[in-house]
């Protein structure tokens, strides 16, 4: 079994590569998936933990779908919320001084 990730930057390629797989009796299955992150890599990149990403999930703080019982948080989201929580800390910062 192989595997052929397409993204929108993919060349026309990826057809040729389906149809000679398709030709030599193999079969596809193709599925979409909206690129994101869990409640875990969200928090490992901005160096908090996975509880207090949980926690805003909870509050409507961060937007996430539900695959199964896990958050995923699409990358727009995650851009979003890491832009709002920079800000959150630079405030809260700034209240010190």
């Amino acid at each position: 079994m192989s595997s052929l990730e397409i993204t929108p930057e993919s060349d026309d390629e990826w057809e040729q590569v389906i149809r000679r797989h398709l030709a030599a009796g193999e079969r596809a299955h193709v599925t979409f998936e909206r690129p994101s992150m869990t409640p875990a890599e969200l928090a490992d990149s901005i160096g908090v933990s996975r509880a207090t990403i949980q926690r805003r999930i909870l509050a409507g703080e961060i937007r996430s779908e539900r695959r199964g019982n896990r958050h995923r948080i699409p990358l727009h989201e995650v851009e979003r919320f890491r832009h709002a929580y920079v800000r959150e800390m630079a405030a809260d910062l700034a209240a010190d001084f």
